[in-house]
């Protein structure tokens, strides 16, 4: 989001209104600060407090969320380009092309360019760190669902099952790492129709993080969000992304989809009271909330010109004479 111009939003770092900022680049805002002018900043200072503080790269120091869309992506560039001359082994430019990485992945739509970056990131800290440094693993994770989100199922779970053997012997079972490799491995399933093995590990994540972080941590929102759209696959039969939902002709299950709403519009509300109605991860439940209430108002009025088909073409003629003349 850009702030207007003539706007009262000002950088929250050099306190540079947009009125004033020719000079710079624009205002930007891409967190979960609230407010109309809230969290407005210029790339350019962002890149600048990074530098001073490590975490200001990821997360935003106000509101303590992750930065997304196009602020994430400038501030992983600019960190990319800050550290890639550095030795390969080098800490801050394995986690800068990490960061690119996820941010080519997730902001940009881009994971043709993350998967080289990946793939070497993996590759380095195999061999600077070892197998089952815990860096190591988040690596293996990422690499794992970005085959995965490319359709590479088969490259994706082997890496995954690795990593979760050795996150639940060195980190624990209930550990936020290990239950994030569980809940992609959940998804992976998911996508290949494998429902059976999907729903008891995405059920298990969302129990755990429940207890251990809370409802309206953004992981455990994540979990209920996954197993929502889980919900909906297991209604259809099989895995209908939502692009193909209008040209579905197979039957679905009420019961699923009536537990997806429920599970979607839990996931919406505590997103929007956590991230902000405007959050990217806010719109896409809300989304899937919108195609899960159409299915089911679907189903439901097929259902009644199902039943009124019938009283009408099957019932003996006495019987409608009958009820005609008693009415």
């Amino acid at each position: 989001m850009t702030a207007e111009e003539g706007s009262h939003s000002e950088c929250w770092i050099c306190a540079e209104g947009s009125s004033r900022t020719r000079s710079r680049s624009k205002l930007i805002r891409g967190c979960a600060c609230r407010g109309t002018d809230a969290g407005f900043a210029h790339l350019s200072c962002l890149v600048q407090a990074a530098k001073h503080d490590e975490d200001c790269w990821d997360v935003c120091p106000t509101c303590k969320q992750d930065f997304t869309g196009d602020v994430r992506l400038g501030l992983a560039r600019a960190r990319w380009e800050l550290h890639r001359t550095l030795p390969v082994g080098d800490w801050q430019r394995l986690n800068a092309a990490d960061g690119l990485a996820s941010a080519l992945q997730e902001c940009a739509g881009d994971p043709v360019g993350a998967l080289p970056l990946f793939e070497e990131v993996l590759a380095v800290s195999r061999q600077v760190d070892g197998n089952d440094d815990a860096n190591t693993l988040v690596s293996m994770n990422n690499l794992g669902s970005l085959h995965q989100k490319m359709g590479n199922y088969e490259l994706a779970l082997p890496l995954l099952e690795e990593a979760l053997e050795a996150q639940r012997r060195t980190l624990g079972e209930e550990a936020a790492d290990t239950l994030r490799t569980i809940s992609n491995i959940a998804m992976l399933h998911l996508r290949t129709g494998n429902f059976s093995l999907s729903l008891p590990l995405a059920e298990k994540a969302l129990a755990v993080r429940q207890r251990t972080l809370g409802k309206e941590h953004a992981d455990t929102l994540s979990s209920i969000d996954n197993l929502g759209l889980l919900r909906w696959h297991m209604a259809h039969g099989e895995y209908v992304s939502f692009h193909a939902a209008e040209a579905y002709k197979g039957t679905c299950e009420l019961k699923d989809l009536e537990c997806a709403k429920e599970l979607l519009a839990e996931a919406v509300k505590g997103r929007s009271k956590v991230l902000g109605k405007a959050h990217h991860l806010t719109l896409e439940s809300v989304r899937a909330l919108g195609y899960a209430e159409r299915r089911i108002d679907e189903l439901r009025s097929s259902a009644v010109h199902t039943r009124q088909h019938k009283d009408i073409s099957t019932e003996p003629p006495l019987v409608k004479r009958c009820r005609r003349r008693y009415a």
